[in-house]
């Protein structure tokens, strides 16, 4: 199969996300047919599909920051989500902004403001990635940090959200809680942990 993107439709124009329609081409045994596909979007027009452009700059990042200890734990924060109408199970997690250099830099920014944390050593686990391909061009990627400090500080008040320290040890349990909310890809990172830490001495 051939496919040739041959227009776009911004269909809403909304602060955070908007809702465009992909009018393609689509070549398959000498015949073309049109094919529009959905997407919803935190870019503007000219910076949609930007796969196709070479370097590719996350969204967003995630956030695995653990303590310096024999058995150390991860932050996680507790948050209301207002699309799922509930709270969730999360590691820190936040937008880059225009003038982040780099992922480590928005890590180290949205834990202060998340979580009242102050990291260092901080390295890219993971470089911008999908996240939910069948619905959002939305990439993320993963920092690793180790927790330095408080500083509350720079908590931002109108965010609804409870940091905490959570034993890496006990990630199974919790993995395995039916009451936990926890998104997918968190859960993952979670395992990649437990396993780092853990993997080993079972």
């Amino acid at each position: 199969m051939e496919w040739k993107l041959k227009s776009i439709d911004k269909e809403t124009n909304h602060r955070f996300l908007n809702f465009y329609v992909l009018h393609y081409a689509v070549r398959r045994e000498g015949k073309e047919s049109d094919y529009p596909y959905f997407l919803a979007s935190r870019k503007e027009m000219d910076d949609l599909l930007v796969a196709k452009k070479g370097a590719l700059r996350p969204d967003g990042v995630l956030i695995l920051a653990v303590t310096e200890e024999t058995d150390p734990s991860v932050l996680l924060i507790e948050e209301f989500r207002p699309a799922l109408n509930r709270y969730i199970l999360a590691v820190p997690a936040g937008l880059m902004d225009d003038g982040d250099k780099d992922e480590t830099m928005t890590a180290y920014r949205e834990a202060k403001e998340e979580a009242g944390v102050l990291l260092k050593d901080l390295r890219l686990l993971c470089p911008a990635s999908p996240t939910s391909a069948g619905l959002s061009d939305e990439l993320v990627a993963v920092v690793t940090g180790v927790v330095a400090s408080k500083d509350t500080t720079h908590l931002e008040p109108f965010e609804d959200i409870r940091a905490k320290l959570y034993p890496i040890k006990d990630l199974p349990a919790l993995l395995q809680d039916e009451k936990a909310f926890i998104a997918l890809n968190v859960r993952l990172s979670l395992l990649y942990l437990y396993e780092r830490h853990y993997g080993g001495k079972r």
